[in-house]
């Protein structure tokens, strides 16, 4: 979607941004590592990492759960989380201040913001054509709630930050947001949904949580000089627990694994761990590790391999 030449001429934003957060992490190798963008930061550039991360786990709870997931519904659940990360990223090139420290990934979006509107415009369309000839009948209830959800995390993104700022849960609200959005198919599928998916979908969606809370730790000098509201600027020692967080939700999944559910709770607690991980790469680029934290969530695609390799 992007030419790959633009690379080069990210360099210097790239440098620049270090420069503004104040961080001594720009690698000192040569200047030629620092012209490339890599492939891993790509795909958090042009926000294809939600929904590979979105599609793998529907894959992993519809396995588990013995749900037949169809090509439509995979793809729906594709385009629409791509669309809607697209359009929050968007929302935040119109909301954040370019004079102020801001991440790689949003004055990206914020130079080809007219690609981005119009990439946007066409998933949606094309998301709307699938859902309506192919999606079946009983799984458009839970998609509809899962959009509507989605609007108004973004109208309240857009309108004001007061909300956030009064109850500071934005990452608990993305990461729960998410995961229902993830897993929505497989529950319309299964109603009434068991104790075994319940518990599933909540280790799920703490993990989705966790991951955006590390995001929020990370970049908490950004949203303290854009004037943003997140967990981390609400309780900036949040950081130092991280860590122990992660540990802790990692054996929550591994000692309280539900009936059937193993696959879930070994990705859980794996995804976790790896968090805690990239959280101690503190010589990773800041851009890096914020695009490693969400690629470490495709823990099931190991369980995919797996699952090919076993047959």
């Amino acid at each position: 979607m992007i030419e790959t030449r633009a690379s080069k001429s990210f360099a210097k934003e790239r440098r620049h941004s270090f420069r503004q957060q104040g961080s001594p992490l720009l690698p000192r190798a040569s200047a030629k590592s620092a012209t490339r963008v890599s492939p891993l930061l790509w795909l958090n550039l042009v926000c294809l990492d939600a929904p590979l991360v979105a599609v793998s786990w529907q894959w992993l709870f519809a396995l588990t759960f013995h749900v037949e997931s169809s090509y439509a519904s995979r793809a729906a659940l594709f385009l629409t989380a791509w669309s809607i990360y697209l359009a929050d990223r968007i929302v935040d090139t119109f909301t954040l201040d370019p004079a102020r420290p801001t991440s790689f990934r949003h004055r990206f979006c914020r130079r080809y913001r007219r690609l981005f509107i119009f990439w946007l415009a066409f998933l949606v369309v094309s998301d709307a054509w699938l859902i309506w000839r192919h999606l079946e009948p009983r799984i458009l209830p839970a998609g509809a709630l899962v959009g509507g959800l989605a609007v108004l995390y973004l109208a309240v993104n857009f309108i004001s930050g007061t909300i956030w700022r009064a109850v500071p849960l934005k990452e608990l609200t993305i990461g729960f947001v998410f995961a229902f959005g993830t897993v929505a198919a497989v529950w319309a599928n299964t109603l009434p949904a068991g104790l075994s998916f319940i518990w599933a979908a909540l280790l799920f969606g703490t993990l989705c949580s966790f991951n955006c809370i590390c995001i929020a730790a990370w970049e908490r000098g950004i949203d303290e000089a854009q004037g943003k509201t997140s967990i981390a600027t609400r309780w900036p020692r949040i950081g130092r627990y991280v860590r122990v967080a992660g540990i802790l939700l990692a054996l929550l999944a591994f000692a309280a694994v539900a009936p059937g559910c193993l696959g879930i709770a070994l990705c859980v607690g794996a995804g976790a761990l790896l968090l805690v991980l990239v959280d101690g790469r503190r010589s990773l680029e800041p851009d890096a590790r914020t695009a490693l934290a969400d690629l470490v969530l495709l823990t099931p695609v190991l369980a995919m391999l797996w699952s090919l390799i076993s047959r």
